[in-house]
């Protein structure tokens, strides 16, 4: 849950800080949850599907189902003519289409088709590994 937090932090360009004040609560609270020290309670889960009414509850708590109550559980793969891109964090990601590695290491992120680093709906790519640790990047 603390990474379903962390991605809506992210989504919504809020740090720990202004996340807290728009949760109502003190900052030390989001603060030990993103550092894995408390886990989240029930009323600091309210308080999210409140103020985030967009995000689908079952995504914050379970990690399952579309992300955002607004959006299919796939993604389209071709965009409706009549409508415009949504927000890259926004979108529910349907990993069933290609297996998963078992060694992400192997993964080389510039090794990237020139027309993907050429959208422009990539804000950023981020590498999450299992110690916790994360590497952040950014189309040129």
């Amino acid at each position: 849950m603390k990474d379903r937090i962390e991605h809506i932090m992210r989504a919504k360009n809020l740090k720990a800080s202004d996340f807290a004040a728009l949760l109502g609560i003190q900052p030390s609270g989001v603060s030990h949850i993103l550092a894995g020290r408390n886990k989240p309670s029930l009323e600091f889960v309210k308080k999210i599907k409140e103020t985030f009414p967009e995000y689908n509850l079952d995504w914050i708590i379970f990690g399952t189902g579309p992300m955002t109550t607004s959006e299919p559980f796939n993604v389209p793969t071709t965009p409706s003519s009549n409508s415009s891109s949504p927000d890259p964090g926004s979108i529910p990601f349907d990993f069933d289409d290609e297996p998963l590695q078992d060694d992400l290491s192997v993964i080389d992120p510039t090794d990237v088709s020139e027309k993907v680093m050429n959208s422009n709906t990539i804000k950023s790519m981020v590498v999450l590994y299992d110690d916790g640790t994360f590497e952040n990047y950014s189309p040129r």
